[in-house]
């Protein structure tokens, strides 16, 4: 009768598995790195904290089957809803409603409950233009 010689195994992982378990983290990472903003630049942040301001008073219009009315300060350069301000990043020059030119101090515009809005076109200083595009309800830079 032939013996067979018992093989000892480590119970460690092999080499081809580490290497595995390594280009599966790699992965992972190169994937979150372009969504990590380490440097943070403020206008992007700005900007930012406006659509989250606008998406909440569209999620209310939406939820409560109300129009909301949202109010630009030009001179200030901020953006009203009730109570609430957040600010814009930077003092509105000029800009367009539905349209239409935009003149005076500010401007009220809509957001309906079918979840969309008027259109809305800001240029601010630096030249920098941004719109509200009415279907998905969020400023978008130009």
């Amino acid at each position: 009768m032939p013996k067979h010689s018992k093989r000892s195994r480590s119970s460690g992982m092999t080499f081809i598995e580490l290497l595995i378990v390594l280009i599966i983290v790699g992965m992972g990472w190169f994937t979150l790195m372009p969504n990590l903003d380490l440097a943070g630049d403020g206008e992007e942040d700005a900007l930012v904290q406006v659509n989250s301001f606008v998406y909440k008073a569209r999620n209310r219009a939406v939820d409560t089957d109300s129009k909301q009315t949202l109010y630009i300060d030009f001179e200030e350069g901020f953006l009203q809803w009730g109570e609430e301000k957040v600010s814009l990043p930077g003092k509105v020059l000029s800009g367009h409603l539905n349209e239409e030119p935009l003149d005076g101090e500010g401007v009220d515009f809509s957001i309906y409950p079918e979840g969309f809005s008027d259109e809305v076109r800001l240029v601010l200083e630096g030249g920098v233009t941004f719109s509200l595009d009415p279907l998905s309800v969020r400023f978008l830079e130009i």
